[in-house]
């Protein structure tokens, strides 16, 4: 990802090259009707409403359970009797915890871990491969890092927060500060503030519990309060450090001499001038550090501004995409040029496909650690060879991620090219330190090369995401229908869609265990049936074609589309018979045949206009 606090990541999308005819509307009576508009409609909210409806079942049970335990565990004098030994045990296991889970685990996940090392130490099963196909597999480090975070979100956290709700009750029941309603009221804040944040952004919570331990038992022990209260305030403390943290880092790298490079004139201009100024962009970065605001370079330069404070969603404007086609769009603009094919549609449609495959995998993929540590705000850049996505997490929840999907261009500008170039280049074989090539250790990158990492405003997670996508291929028809290349590629798309479109469809079993389809299916059944007809089936266009048989076989069908029958049919929920003999293969067989023979009495009806 690009910015201060950067982290970023390239996927490789699964190709898939969908090309939907569109046929002429027939009548039908008004159930095939309704039928028609239930396959069509938008499938998201009924999935959205049985998703909120498991959730609120299991917080029922889960908030039962929690109630019974937290109930017998306060009754009982467990907390206090073992005071000292409980608590030790509780913040030792949670430091070891979050150390393994957030720091250790992550790092060897990563692409560089901590920027030394030239390729992950836990690395996928699909890091080797070149295109991944098949859908990411689970790894044993994963289960592990899900193990101990909900160990650590579960148990742990919660029991520390118990813990010290009743023994800082105890204590404030015999000296009381600020009077017994104020005491109990800042005790139920920091509690629930310390839960929420341990269930929804638990990457930071074991440093900032070192951090308390260490301060307020070793360095300050007089200015403490109570745990829950050193507790609350040193997270807040600590979030602002961070945020401190990552805006003085980006100013280093912004700034550094030898970034110049990646800049224009104008920045090489400005930056000599900006020296001088350092005092003032050091009390900038405190300024907008305290106010939450954004510290933006004023025209790409060396000069910083500040901006005004905002929530971490900010966009006002409505981003939900458009898609345009003959049905709302004027005459004129069809006869011009094809409706569709711009760019903008284009772009729109790509959105809404790899927003609604974010939709069913990124929360899963954040709870099993494909993305790093993360909190809300947080911007990742996902990069293939031709386009770039902007993500932002606005919102972490305990199971549940809002995000917003940008930046998404099919035909990216130069700075686009650039920005793809630096993540996806690669730099294990640099061999150079300083001003020589020693070369370097096997398995550990060149001081070079972990100089130059250091100095990026972004990191690169890991190179190898799988989210199911598609490619788009556009081409002229009239060349498309002359040379026979490109006819034949046509073809074996037109049929693929037909199957495709045949397996999705509700009324397929229907259609399977019809007995008049069946009977009128019989001769495609046998495979020494052959389909002759020279004016539609040829050996340039159609890859089953049998030369020495002349025409198309059951057979030579399954050669080529069986593997894509068993992709579709393995999609479905209710599973469907498709081996060779199957009925399915059968009736996408006939399909094919008629389907062709239909395109091919179109073509000849056009040809003798």
């Amino acid at each position: 990802m690009r910015g201060g606090s950067a982290k970023s990541f390239s996927f490789v999308v699964h190709d898939r090259s969908l090309i939907k005819s569109k046929l002429m509307p027939t009548l039908v009576d008004s159930e095939e009707e309704r039928e028609d508009s239930e396959d069509i409609k938008d499938p998201l909210p009924e999935k959205l409403m049985n998703s909120v409806k498991e959730i609120l079942l299991s917080d029922l049970v889960v908030c039962s359970i929690a109630y019974i335990l937290t109930f017998a565990i306060t009754s009982s004098t467990v907390f206090l009797s073992l005071k000292p030994f409980v608590t030790i045990v509780l913040y030792a296991l949670a430091g070891t915890v979050g150390f393994v889970t957030h720091y250790l685990i992550p790092q060897l996940r990563k692409h560089h871990p901590w920027l030394w090392i030239s390729h992950p130490v836990l690395k996928s099963n699909e890091y080797s491969q070149y295109e991944p196909r098949d859908n990411a597999q689970l790894m044993w480090f994963e289960r592990l890092y899900v193990g101990l975070l909900c160990f650590e979100k579960y148990v742990v956290y919660p029991a520390i927060i118990l813990s010290a709700l009743t023994n800082d009750g105890f204590s404030l029941s015999h000296r009381k500060k600020l009077g017994i309603h104020c005491d109990v009221l800042l005790m139920t804040v920091a509690g629930m503030k310390l839960l929420r944040a341990s269930f929804c952004n638990p990457s930071f919570q074991f440093v900032t519990l070192v951090f308390t331990i260490v301060f307020f038992e070793f360095d300050c022990s007089r200015a403490s309060e109570t745990f829950l209260l050193d507790f609350f305030i040193m997270s807040i403390v600590f979030h602002k450090l961070n945020d401190l943290l990552h805006k003085l880092n980006f100013i280093m790298v912004y700034m550094a001499p030898w970034q110049i490079a990646w800049g224009s004139a104008f920045h090489a201009f400005a930056q000599p001038f900006a020296v001088p100024h350092s005092a003032m962009l050091l009390l900038q970065t405190f300024i907008t550090t305290l106010f939450y605001t954004p510290l933006s370079p004023f025209l790409g330069s060396a000069i910083f501004i500040t901006s005004y404070p905002r929530p971490v969603k900010f966009w006002e404007r409505n981003y939900n995409t458009k898609r345009i086609d003959n049905s709302n769009s004027r005459l004129v603009s069809q006869v011009d040029k094809e409706t569709g094919c711009d760019d903008n549609n284009l772009n729109s449609i790509f959105y809404e496909y790899l927003t609604r495959s974010l939709q069913h995998s990124l929360c899963g993929d954040l709870m099993l650690g494909r993305w790093g540590n993360y909190s809300s705000g947080d911007c990742f850049i996902l990069a293939s060879d031709y386009l770039n996505a902007f993500v932002h997490l606005i919102e972490i929840g305990n199971g549940l991620v809002t995000f917003q999907l940008r930046g998404l261009e099919f035909r990216g500008t130069y700075c686009q090219q650039r920005e793809v170039e630096a993540i996806t280049e690669g730099v294990e074989e640099d061999d150079s330190c300083c001003c020589c090539e020693p070369g370097h250790l096997p398995h550990v990158l060149s001081c070079n090369a972990a100089f130059n990492l250091r100095w990026l405003a972004w990191e690169v997670t890991t190179t190898k995401y799988l989210l199911e996508g598609y490619s788009i291929s556009e081409n002229n028809a009239a060349t498309m229908l002359q040379v026979y290349d490109l006819r034949k590629l046509l073809i074996t798309y037109y049929l693929k869609s037909i199957i495709y479109y045949l397996i999705q469809s509700l009324k397929l079993q229907t259609w399977i265990k019809d007995p008049s389809i069946t009977k009128a299916l019989v001769s495609y059944t046998k495979w020494h049936h052959i389909e002759r007809d020279p004016a539609v089936f040829s050996v340039k266009i159609d890859e089953d074609y049998v030369h020495c048989l002349q025409g198309v076989t059951r057979a030579s069908f399954c050669n080529i589309y069986l593997e894509w029958i068993q992709y579709c049919a393995n999609k479905l929920e209710k599973p469907v018979d498709c081996d060779e003999d199957s009925h399915l293969v059968t009736l996408c067989y006939a399909l094919s045949v008629l389907g062709r023979r239909s395109l091919g009495t179109a073509s000849h009806n056009m040809s003798n206009r």
